[in-house]
């Protein structure tokens, strides 16, 4: 729809509107760390996990209190969404092992767009986020340009 609604008010080609990707500005470096697609779905399932853990039910029991099914964002988050929905569903054991599970799945789709985005970003020095060393190497890449 929004491709539409881009080419219908400008008479342009979607991908006109994109914007360009130029030279980075004052001398910065862009830096983008990247694990195994492995190593970082066991990270993005215990995050997962820790947010539920460290309480992510009571924090949208609590933001419900406060209106948060009014507000057109914060409700579609990832997590709160999830949760909202085993709420309205009753609330089981089950439905919230269901929400985590799709928290940790809705997760691991933006992540993957994510990184597909950000690929296509000529500027990015990408550095394995598991490498040793990793410190030296961010820091070798900054002092090239500044």
């Amino acid at each position: 729809m929004r491709a539409l609604e881009v080419v219908e008010l400008t008479g342009q080609p979607f991908a006109a509107s994109a914007p360009r990707i130029g030279a980075p500005r004052w001398d910065t470096v862009i830096i983008g760390l990247d694990w195994e697609t492995t190593v970082l779905d066991e990270r993005l399932a215990q995050r997962t996990d820790d947010m539920f853990a460290a309480g992510l039910v009571d924090e949208v029991l609590g933001l419900l209190d406060c209106g948060l099914r009014d507000g057109v964002t914060a409700a579609r988050a990832l997590g709160y969404a999830q949760v909202i929905a085993a709420l309205d569903a009753g609330g089981t054991d089950e439905q919230f092992a269901e929400a985590r599970e799709l928290t940790f799945i809705g997760t691991r789709r933006y992540v993957r767009r994510q990184r597909s985005w950000f690929r296509r970003d000529h500027r990015v020095h990408w550095l394995d986020g598991a490498a040793p060393g990793l410190a030296d190497e961010v820091i070798a890449r900054w002092r090239d340009v500044s």
